[in-house]
């Protein structure tokens, strides 16, 4: 009998071991490119599938710089990237969370074999982990004053700068190499920020490369977004630019 229970036990852990085996091969595979942010390595790894922005790998502009026919253009760009991306993907496990269509971007769960093909596509740039929206209770009331609701709900619409979540320090206090990672993840935040709002009323004014920052004007269904972003610090009225003398 005793036997017997260690043959099982020696057959579980050879299974066990198995199973490990095919969700890490594919994820270290995945590493080894650096399009795979390390938190999405870890997060795989540890629970099996990732919720991930995946940034593509087309031309991207402000739609206000552009005219009608530049946006439909370009909108149509992105979603035939985003087609040939998930093209790529069949057969994998994964699963569509949110197309966007004035960002060259796609959300997605993917296990580990969907994660490695991301790693080697060319359609792709980079991808980082997305995160389920924040439960209302974990959402600080001060991070979106109160009068900025009552203003955009007044106005329809409102100018703010919107403060991101990434590690920060003064430029003057770092080798080239350091300002070089800071503006990287400053503008994986942005990019961040600018999926979350697909689908809501908003326009980019301004983006910052070298404080953790974007300037803003959104709606009220965007300003909610923001509220719950966990990508988001905090929000406040941003004012129009003044014209010089």
């Amino acid at each position: 009998m005793k036997i017997f229970f260690r043959k099982n036990i020696a057959l579980l852990t050879t299974s066990c071991f198995a199973v490990l085996l095919s969700v890490a091969a594919p994820v270290a595979m995945a590493q080894t490119t650096g399009k795979i942010s390390g938190e999405v390595i870890d997060h795989a790894l540890a629970h099996g599938t990732a919720l991930v922005l995946v940034g593509l790998n087309t031309p991207w502009q402000m739609e206000s710089t552009l005219s009608e026919d530049q946006v439909n253009a370009h909108r149509d760009a992105i979603a035939s990237i985003q087609k040939n991306l998930l093209t790529e993907l069949e057969g994998r496990s994964y699963k569509v969370i949110r197309r966007y269509d004035r960002i060259p971007g796609i959300a997605l769960e993917v296990g580990a074999d969907a994660l490695a093909e991301l790693a080697r596509s060319p359609n792709v740039t980079n991808v980082l982990l997305d995160r389920p929206a924040a439960n209302e209770e974990n959402v600080s009331a001060e991070k979106v004053p109160t009068q900025l609701f009552k203003r955009v709900a007044n106005d329809g619409t409102i100018l703010v700068l919107a403060g991101l979540r990434t590690p920060w320090q003064r430029e003057d206090q770092l080798s080239e190499k350091l300002i070089a990672l800071q503006r990287k993840a400053i503008l994986s935040a942005q990019s961040y920020v600018l999926a979350e709002l697909g689908g809501t009323q908003f326009r980019v004014m301004r983006l910052y490369r070298s404080i953790p920052g974007i300037a803003l004007r959104v709606g009220l269904d965007a300003l909610q977004v923001l509220q719950n972003s966990p990508a988001v610090t905090n929000v406040v009225q941003d004012r129009p630019a003044t014209r010089s003398r």
